[in-house]
């Protein structure tokens, strides 16, 4: 075996000296200085890359649904089509409306007259309007004309919510056409992005990383969260127009976020644990 030959001066030595060296020449901050601007480039880019995300997809969803999608829709379906509701279940909550309607002005019907104090006086009744409410002969017109009225009324509110509908299923597809564009045409900068912020995330001390791993975790799959998720949906299937049939959505709330902690943790063993194996152990103990 060769052995190393040992100069006149010792290595040590002449690292001490190079580094005072680079002292005296003001060389040391010059990797500083890069690994800041590197910093401060990697942060810059993240925003830019997340308004660009956020806002784009969101202002290309504003002018198509304002500009393109509801004026053709509105077209398409006053002129194209002669139907009113989109589905069954806003058929039924106009009829819904028009009994409640119909209840109100029987009730109304029968209580002005006490109002008036003519509590002796003999009211005559008959059938003016379809359903089980019937209303006195005296105000019968009058009732017809609310009748009517309230009929168009909402016979231009359904319509219209079944526009929206519509409109708000063709926008959403094209912010969501926009968004996947710029995940296409935007690899390096949403890579630079996603490596910022899992160091951000790796830079926090044990204890904040588990807090917000549990806080994410409780909203989404805790005890509370299946009501929060019911609302989510119901949501979702109102501002597309579809019918919200319960036995759907509690398959979607009973499905949806264990398929969200399964792939949490799957995340937690296959990369946290191996990168910060202390945050883990940490996680484990407040969960417990």
């Amino acid at each position: 075996m060769e052995l190393e030959r040992i100069g006149l001066i010792p290595r040590s030595m002449i690292r001490i000296m190079d580094r005072f060296y680079q002292q005296l020449s003001g060389s040391t901050g010059d990797p500083l200085v890069k690994q800041f601007r590197f910093s401060k480039y990697l942060l810059l880019t993240t925003l830019k890359s997340l308004w660009i995300l956020i806002l784009v997809p969101l202002f290309i969803n504003f002018l198509s649904k304002n500009y393109l999608f509801r004026p053709l829709t509105e077209y398409f379906w006053n002129q194209k089509q002669a139907e009113i509701f989109l589905n069954f279940e806003l058929q039924e909550r106009a009829f819904e409306e028009i009994r409640d309607f119909e209840e109100k002005m029987y009730f109304e019907s029968l209580v002005q007259p006490l109002a008036l104090g003519e509590e002796n006086q003999s009211i005559e009744v008959h059938s003016v309007m379809p359903g089980y409410a019937s209303l006195p002969q005296e105000s019968s017109l009058i009732a017809e004309q609310n009748f009517e009225q309230k009929m168009t009324e909402l016979a231009k509110h359904y319509n219209q919510q079944s526009i929206e509908a519509i409109t708000n299923l063709l926008a959403d597809l094209m912010g969501l056409a926009t968004l996947g564009f710029l995940f296409v045409n935007m690899k390096m900068s949403i890579v630079n992005t996603t490596a910022f912020l899992f160091e951000s995330f790796f830079s926090l001390n044990d204890s904040k990383k588990s807090f917000l791993m549990l806080l994410f975790t409780d909203l989404l799959v805790g005890f509370h969260s299946p009501r929060g998720w019911e609302v989510i949906f119901q949501f979702i299937f109102a501002h597309f127009g579809l019918p919200e049939n319960e036995n759907v959505i509690f398959l979607l709330v009973g499905t949806f976020p264990v398929l969200l902690d399964v792939l949490f943790k799957y995340w937690i063993f296959r990369h946290l644990n191996r990168h910060s194996p202390a945050t883990v152990a940490t996680y484990q103990s407040m969960v417990e």
